[in-house]
């Protein structure tokens, strides 16, 4: 195998045949490569450890704000003005309940208010009643009164009673029975002669002791027999203050005469005028307590 011996020095196409054998990559070529990843590098690591490295005080500071931006727009205001909104509107309907609540507990207190009233009236009402009942007889009633006595209301008719009820009253029909007799001793004092009559106006009173004759059939006038006979008829018809106001007519000897009797028409009277009047007073508070009941 023939060599080729190296070209001389002086044959002019050496630096062609040397450009031709250099490397295309020399050393500035990886010279740049290298630089270029250690700038890479160089920017990853200040993106990844500068926050930790800098730390916020060495951040880019802000962007000035002008006052207008400063200012919250609609769309910040938007819901705070709706949490307002919603709030008063929360508000608003637990004081609306409130009010409904409390205005329910008083109607309720109203309520039971007036059926209480509505309740002790009843009682007091039925309490007269049975007063009315207990002195409708003849005998004494105070142990009627003192059981009744705590649900009627206390005024004077009441205390009056007390005293009453002690001793009792005649019933009316006893009194209407025994008119007649006390109606009779009247009718013949009524007709006692004068003090310094003669024998004769004596005698004959004496015989009217025994056998007295009254007209009955007289009502009008002013005489014995026609104010007995108004007494009757107004005692047969009820009317108990009537009786005793015609009997107020008869002569001092004839009141005298019926005396007893009269007591006992007089207290038969108070007694029931004084009932009445507490049985008036107790149906006029259950009525009132029945009224005030409906309208509420």
């Amino acid at each position: 195998m023939t060599q080729v011996p190296p070209p001389a020095a002086n044959d002019p196409t050496y630096p062609l045949r040397d450009r031709r054998r250099k490397p295309l990559l020399g050393a500035g070529f990886w010279a740049m490569i290298a630089f270029g990843l250690a700038c890479i590098l160089a920017g990853l690591g200040v993106w990844h450890y500068g926050p930790l490295v800098f730390g916020p005080d060495h951040a880019v500071a802000p962007r000035a704000i002008s006052p207008a931006a400063s200012m919250p727009s609609d769309s910040t205001q938007a819901p705070e003005a709706s949490q307002d909104a919603i709030s008063t509107r929360a508000d608003n309907r637990l004081a609306a309940s409130d009010s409904a609540l409390f205005a329910l507990r008083q109607r309720v207190s109203s309520l039971e208010t007036s059926q209480q009233q509505q309740a002790a009236a009843a009682a007091a009402a039925l309490a007269a009643a049975a007063l009315d009942r207990a002195a409708q007889t003849s005998g004494p009633f105070p142990d009627d009164l003192a059981a009744i006595e705590p649900l009627l209301p206390a005024d004077t008719n009441l205390r009056a009673l007390h005293r009453l009820a002690e001793t009792g009253a005649p019933t009316r029909a006893g009194l209407a029975k025994t008119f007649p007799a006390a109606a009779a001793r009247a009718a013949a004092a009524a007709r006692s002669p004068e003090q310094g009559s003669g024998w004769f106006a004596n005698a004959v009173h004496a015989l009217s002791a025994i056998i007295t004759v009254r007209r009955i059939d007289r009502t009008t006038g002013n005489g014995p027999d026609a104010l007995l006979a108004r007494a009757e008829a107004q005692l047969d018809d009820g009317d108990l203050e009537g009786a005793l106001k015609a009997l107020d007519g008869l002569p001092p000897q004839a009141r005298q005469a019926m005396a007893d009797w009269r007591r006992g028409l007089e207290h038969r009277t108070e007694i029931d005028r004084r009932i009445g009047a507490i049985r008036a007073r107790a149906l006029r508070d259950l009525s009132h307590a029945a009224l005030e009941g409906r309208s509420q």
